[in-house]
């Protein structure tokens, strides 16, 4: 039955029209008469110009597409169209039957009726079919459901819902904390209450689903509503944060389980877009480390800037592939070139310069895992400062204009080598700011779900139902997402007019075990109850917490709230020449106690792990003996 009536589908939608437009003409003249049409002759006008008025308005229709289209889907540019099908067509009516008949004593005033009874039949009765085709599907199929939130996103969200019957959601109410808003009417669903009476709620209209549509709302209204939905034992799935949305578009599809990031922070990251556009847009964009987790998201947010052409340089193949396929994938217009090179090999950098002239470099590639790079020091001297020096230079050989480097919290008042790397590195750039590539340095926190984060592991443990491993009850550290770092990286990176330093607001510092218990709500489980956490110890060279800016720097406002900039101090490049000949002495050598002075010399707020003193004692005794007395 269905088939055949898609198939005829285009003839019964114009012979209602017809018997539509015949009915609305007709009871015009009905309503002009007072029903009364016995004896006055107009039955016979109206016989004699009905087809007149078919040829007339069904053209009109045709014009405006309205034999197309399903009812089921109507909306309101319909009715529009609708609207302006029968403002045309009613005066040219009257103008026909005027010129081709030359009827006298015509009613004009039925033009008038029969326009407006035009638009009621009309779109009348697309409207019912939907409403019908509305109320069919939510009685027939698909789980009770509230939506959290009744501002544009719910709307939104509620209207899909209403007109896909695929999704299998029958939307039961809206909850909403603004008092005004309950007991109105949105899209036929009412605002039945607050987030307070969501138990109650879920009870009364046997809701097994609950949809928080809130991409703005703060971290602990998201915990509050999750604690909720917990204790009612029903399903949760939330919409992302505006900045996560495609093109900040709102769709059922982008609605998704809570993420561990739902809970931190979720202040929006508001960008001028424009700033953004005028510094990457037709530009040659060069990101190094672009298959990091820092990088690769530098490359998909600048993609979206349409730069002229697209560098990803990177020294790890399989990453390097992975991003290959997926820019082929999302950005098929864009010039984008994978580059195959180590920041270590200054030929190799040298020639990619000389060929592409890149105008703005990104530089994410170093080495980043605390515990590894304490192992590993001579390695983690020569990629993250020898290897940021040899960049720096040749970026300034070559005219770049910007040239902003990922710093770290680690680098403020360091206790490990990584931290320590980051710092030299930043004094390298502040060191090279009277040059003619304007040199920045971006600092933040550590970035949920990177490669080798917490997050990850605390997943893997939990799905294996092994003990959740935290280092120290009382760890804390600064979050934030990895699109909301590299957004406000792409920000800093307008503002720099070299020798910056600048800081992120990474918000509010998350304990570890905090992080860990709510991972394992997440997962349906009980902290403790159904998977212990388990305390292991600070690694080497970790802190309790971590800090973004020392005491002695001064920090100041920019223009973006969430931004800041700090007075890294001067440098001469007299200073960092001398410093990066005598570290790549120490390198060659392999002398752990000279690197381990020489640091504390550039750095003399660093404070070497007892792991690296013990490793530079087997070498210089003497000399990590009066490092230890300092």
């Amino acid at each position: 039955m269905q088939s055949k009536f898609i198939k005829y589908r285009t003839v019964i939608i114009v012979a209602s029209q017809i018997g539509l437009l015949i009915l609305a003409y007709f009871v015009s003249f009905l309503l002009r008469f007072d029903f009364q049409l016995r004896g006055l002759g107009y039955r016979q006008i109206i016989l004699q110009t009905i087809p007149v008025l078919l040829l007339i308005k069904l053209s009109v229709f045709y014009h405006y597409r309205l034999f197309s289209g399903w009812w089921k889907y109507t909306g309101m540019n319909d009715l529009f169209d609708i609207i302006k099908a029968a403002f045309i067509s009613s005066p040219l009516l009257l103008m026909a039957v005027y010129i081709l008949f030359g009827i006298e004593g015509y009613p004009r005033s039925t033009f008038l009726i029969d326009m407006l009874l035009t638009i009621v039949f009309i779109g009348g009765a697309r409207f019912l079919v939907r409403a019908y085709s509305e109320q069919a599907r939510s009685s027939a199929i698909g789980v009770n459901t509230l939506v959290v939130g009744a501002g544009r996103a719910g709307i939104l969200i509620v209207r899909e819902l209403k007109s896909n019957a695929s999704l299998r959601y029958n939307p039961v109410g809206f909850v909403d904390d603004n008092p005004s808003k309950k007991g109105v009417r949105i899209q036929g669903v009412s605002v039945l209450g607050t987030t307070g009476d969501l138990p109650t709620l879920i009870e009364n209209y046997n809701v097994a689903r609950i949809l928080i549509a809130m991409p703005s709302a703060r971290a602990e209204d998201v915990r509050h509503i999750i604690d909720k939905c917990r204790e009612s034992k029903v399903e949760f799935q939330i919409l992302p944060p505006m900045s996560q949305l495609i093109n900040g578009s709102v769709s059922v599809n982008q609605v998704r389980t809570v993420k561990i990031e739902d809970l931190l922070s979720r202040d929006p990251v508001r960008l001028d877009l424009h700033e953004i556009g005028v510094k990457l847009r037709g530009k040659t964009i060069m990101v190094t480390g672009a298959g990091g987790s820092i990088g690769s998201e530098i490359v998909r947010q600048v993609a979206k800037f349409k730069p002229a052409k697209l560098i990803l340089f990177e020294r790890a193949e399989s990453d390097l592939h992975r991003m290959d396929v997926e820019l082929a994938a999302n950005f098929p217009q864009l010039n984008y070139l994978p580059v195959i090179g180590d920041i270590l090999d200054t030929f190799r950098l040298r020639e990619v310069l000389n060929e592409h002239h890149p105008q703005v470099i990104f530089h994410a590639a170093a080495y980043k895992h605390v515990p590894m790079m304490e192992k590993n020091c001579f390695q983690a001297i020569s990629n993250n400062v020898l290897g940021t020096y040899n960049l720096a230079m040749m970026a300034d050989q070559f005219k770049v204009e910007d040239f902003v480097m990922i710093s770290s919290d680690k680098a403020v008042r360091p206790t490990n080598i990584m931290g320590v790397t980051k710092r030299v590195a930043e004094l390298i750039i502040l060191g090279l700011q009277n040059h003619s590539t304007k040199f920045v340095s971006v600092r933040f926190g550590n970035v949920l779900g990177s490669n080798g984060s917490v997050i990850p592991l605390f997943k893997e443990q939990i799905e294996k139902r092994k003990p959740v491993t935290v280092t120290h009850p009382e760890a804390v550290r600064y979050f934030m997402t990895i699109p909301e770092a590299v957004q406000l990286v792409l920000q800093a990176s307008t503002m720099g007019r070299g020798g910056e330093i600048f800081v992120l607001d990474m918000g509010q510092s998350v304990k570890i075990v905090d992080l860990a218990r709510n991972l394992i709500r997440l997962s349906g489980l009980e902290p403790d109850t159904d998977i212990p956490i388990v305390f292991t110890g600070l690694r080497p060279g970790e802190k309790l917490y971590e800090e973004l800016k020392l005491d002695g720097e001064g920090i100041k406002p920019t223009p973006h709230h969430k931004i800041h900039v700090l007075d890294g101090g001067r440098v001469s490049f007299r200073q960092v020449q001398l410093w990066v000949d005598d570290l790549t002495e120490l390198v060659k050598r392999k002398n752990t106690a000279g690197l381990v002075a020489k640091l504390q010399e550039i750095v003399p707020e660093y404070t070497p792990s007892k792991e690296i003193l013990a490793k530079a004692e087997e070498s210089s005794p003497f000399q990590i003996a009066a490092i230890r007395l300092r």
